[in-house]
């Protein structure tokens, strides 16, 4: 079945489709896609698309129904181009974590010349974006024993956002790693990760960095959950990093060495991470604790930032 199929060949969701795929998607009911490949059968033609759920630069979500074994599904329909560097099969296959969405099947199509890769995974009721009233600790939890693992594996996420984590049930799956890439030591694009997100070596335009980037957009991603918006959320690259500096000060000697910084800094105080979460929805009070774990994360140098094991040793998981 090719994506550009008429739409007279698709039909929508209906509710009772969408009650059937609430109840047979949970998580942990899934049962394991089985690969067809030994079957006398195109790979594209096992799926009907059903409906288009998410759209990016280089890439189109839709739902999709396993026309062979049944079963609703997301995938993913990605551009290659020619001119950019596609790690995201490779990077995506060689992963296996409870809290990292499985690849359940892909394949290629061309399409007016153009070659496309089709990822089919799991289908999950939403993301971090759209989630309401999330179990902050656990979720915290189950992101940094993510990390954890990306860290085991050597490999950087490079675009962790509320809208790549996705949601069910009271738990977290990292999701969209078109980004991702493993470290080997050569030159890495600093353009990179959603600015909001993006750490402070990053927008000094560093190109040599590690999985500590991504520790930082995880600590932005917690203090967004608490807040109910950004922390960080500068109009351009400078304005971002003036945004890091009214927070933390601005970065030292040896901080700004560390950083690759070439450019003049206005002088500015540190404030109190606390006094950011006083005045948050409801008067909810912020655990300290929490608090106290941010305070770790946002740390100019990536050298003194905590990493994913010290993070799930500290206190606010063991209380």
């Amino acid at each position: 079945m090719q994506l550009n199929q008429n739409k007279s060949k698709k039909r929508k969701v209906t509710p009772s489709d969408k009650h059937q795929l609430s109840i047979s998607q949970e998580r942990y009911q899934i049962p394991k896609y089985l690969t067809l490949n030994n079957q006398n059968i195109n790979t594209s033609q096992k799926y009907q698309i059903l409906e288009q759920i998410g759209q990016g630069s280089y890439s189109t979500i839709f739902i999709v129904e396993n026309k062979l074994h049944g079963g609703y599904y997301a995938m993913k329909k990605v551009l290659q181009d020619p001119k950019q560097i596609n790690r995201e099969l490779e990077i995506h296959m060689s992963m296996h974590h409870p809290h990292i969405v499985p690849l359940r099947d892909h394949y290629f199509t061309i399409e007016n010349k153009s070659k496309y890769l089709h990822l089919v995974m799991d289908l999950y009721q939403g993301n971090l974006k759209n989630a309401i009233r999330v179990p902050l600790k656990r979720v915290a939890k189950q992101l940094f024993q993510a990390l954890q693992y990306l860290e085991s594996q050597n490999i950087m996420h490079r675009d962790l956002k509320p809208a790549n984590i996705l949601y069910q049930s009271g738990n977290i799956y990292l999701a969209d790693f078109g980004s991702s890439k493993k470290i080997d030591g050569s030159k890495s694009l600093s353009y990179v990760c959603s600015r909001a997100y993006r750490a402070p070596e990053l927008l000094f335009g560093q190109i040599f960095y590690n999985t500590k980037i991504d520790i930082w957009a995880a600590g932005c991603i917690l203090a967004e959950l608490e807040l109910g918006k950004s922390l960080f959320f500068g109009q351009n690259t400078v304005d971002q990093i003036v945004e890091i500096c009214k927070l933390l000060g601005t970065p030292n000697e040896l901080e700004k060495a560390e950083l690759g910084c070439q450019f003049y800094i206005p002088d500015l105080q540190a404030k109190k991470l606390s006094m950011i979460f006083n005045n948050i929805v409801l008067n909810q009070k912020t655990d300290p604790l929490l608090i106290d774990l941010l305070s770790k994360i946002f740390v100019f140098s990536p050298s003194k930032r905590i990493s994913t094991t010290e993070a799930l040793q500290h206190p606010y998981f063991l209380q």
